[in-house]
Formats: C-alpha cells, structure tokens, sequence
C-alpha cells in the first residue's frame, strides 16, 4: 500500500519548479541529459531532483539550487507539465516505493492514485 500523491504547492523559481514537502525541497525542472554513446537529448524533459541534497549527492547546480541528479519523469513540453507534477506528487509522498519502481510502474500507480493535476 502507498500513500496518496502529496498535496503540493510549487513555486517558480530560477527556472525550476519548487515544493516542500516533510522538510525536504523538490525540484522539477525541464532540461536535456546525457543519453550514453547517442549523445545528449535533443529536447527539455522534465525530470524531479531533491534539492539543496547531502554534498556527496549533489549532481548539478541549476541556478544557485544544487540538486541531485534526479530521475526522468515526462515528456517535453509545458503540455507534459500537468503530468509531471502529478507524478512528481506520487514520487514526492513515496520515495521509498518510487525508488525500487520502474517509470512505467510509478506511471501506473500516479494515474490509478492522483486525478489529473492542474498546470
């Protein structure tokens, strides 16, 4: 059993989306990454960080925010940004089952558990 997508206000900021939520902060931002040997992404998809993380987790600084390095959550586009923080929401109120989950398995579960967020 999990729980409920987390009830989030975001705030925008340095290019990024920020929440709160039991003392940690949340990022959702849109950028390219890295895809092995075929190169960087062509596109900005929208990925969740933990920000301002423990020093040894820090994967990049967007801005004056460190964050860690995050996982893929969307598609590109602000169209995909409804759907990123409602996934995002899901992640947030359950890291722990997120963590062992595939993206499809935590698309599942944010669809079945949280109504379509609004942009």
């Amino acid at each position: 059993m999990t729980n409920p997508p987390a009830e989030l206000v975001w705030t925008d900021q340095q290019g990024l989306y920020l929440t709160e939520h039991n003392d940690t902060v949340w990022a959702l931002g849109a950028h390219s990454v890295r895809r092995g040997k075929s190169g960087w992404s062509g596109t900005d998809e929208w990925h969740l960080h933990r920000a301002y993380p423990e020093s040894e987790d820090v994967g990049w600084v967007a801005g004056t925010v460190p964050l860690d390095h995050g996982r893929w959550i969307a598609p590109p586009g602000r169209r995909h940004l409804p759907r990123a923080k409602r996934i995002a929401a899901w992640i947030i109120a359950n890291p722990d089952a997120a963590a062992r989950m595939t993206h499809h398995e935590i698309v599942q579960a944010a669809g079945k558990e949280a109504p379509p967020a609004e942009g």
